[in-house]
């Protein structure tokens, strides 16, 4: 019995020893194939990782070009409505640039004399020769006819109060010569101070002064600058370019249209048999 015991220790530490044995001379081998066993789990996980990443950029960039075109093609639109909102701000100026002569017979004549001899039927005679080559109603009529609701909508402030004022200058200048041909006493009763001065006032600072001395009559000596500032402002907010050649042709254009109403003027008052009294002289008009 004592024998059978001894036998199945002696065999069982045996047993031990050569295991042993195995695992010390196989522990490389082993660590080997648990390290690798290990990197090839991790690197599945980070493969894995990774195909996750490359799917959500590639969502990214999908969602970033749709916003791209998206936005590009609002801002194609907005810039066809603001190209069409300033092509009828264009239309509107050139309508109200044909009655520029209306403004010139304005600054060269002597309103206060004019109203002065207001039922004289000869003055409205005058006034009428001087407004019927114009055919002023005609193109006040095309002039209300244009909707300017895109430009309210897509042009930016400053723009619409530099057009707002040439618009006022154009259209004061057509209702003072309308009053002033009416077969009336006493227009100067008539006659009132406006907002157009403050609105001049607003957008050129400078101006103050020389309204204070000369009144609302002297925005007739800003159609001009007006005319030219709104095309200004047009290219600014849309090409933000500007144009020296059109200034130029701006300020040839004044000295003709100045020329030709002093000539108008002068010859429609001998015409109709009325003093030159009624028109200022050339240094009282380069005074005002």
């Amino acid at each position: 019995m004592n024998n059978e015991i001894i036998k199945w220790l002696l065999s069982v530490i045996s047993s031990g020893l050569v295991l042993s044995l195995a695992v010390y001379l196989m522990r490389n081998t082993l660590a080997r194939f648990f390290s690798r066993s290990v990197e090839h789990h991790f690197e599945k996980k980070f493969e894995s990782f990774k195909a996750d990443i490359r799917d959500k950029e590639k969502e990214l960039e999908r969602i970033s070009a749709f916003l791209l075109s998206a936005r590009r093609e609002r801002d194609a639109a907005l810039q066809s409505k603001r190209l069409e909102a300033a092509e009828i701000v264009v239309r509107s100026r050139q309508i109200l640039s044909s009655l520029t002569l209306v403004a010139e017979y304005l600054k060269g004549l002597n309103i206060n004399e004019i109203m002065k001899k207001g039922d004289d039927p000869k003055i409205t005679q005058f006034i009428e020769a001087l407004l019927a080559p114009l055919n002023v109603d005609e193109k006040i009529q095309a002039y209300n006819a244009l909707d300017r609701t895109l430009p309210k909508l897509y042009l930016g402030e400053r723009t619409l109060k530099i057009f707002e004022a040439y618009e006022s200058i154009m259209l004061y200048a057509v209702m003072t010569m309308k009053m002033l041909g009416l077969p009336l006493r006493n227009k100067a009763d008539i006659f009132k101070e406006g907002n157009l001065s403050k609105l001049i006032i607003e957008l050129v600072p400078g101006s103050r002064e020389t309204f204070e001395q000369h009144g609302e009559g002297y925005c007739l000596f800003w159609v001009t600058y007006f005319y030219d500032e709104t095309l200004k402002a047009l290219r600014q907010e849309l090409l933000e370019d500007s144009n020296m050649l059109r200034d130029t042709q701006s300020a040839t254009r004044l000295a003709m249209d100045s020329r030709q109403a002093q000539i108008d003027l002068h010859s429609l008052l001998q015409r109709n048999g009325l003093p030159d009294t009624l028109v200022k002289s050339e240094p009282e008009q380069e005074q005002t």
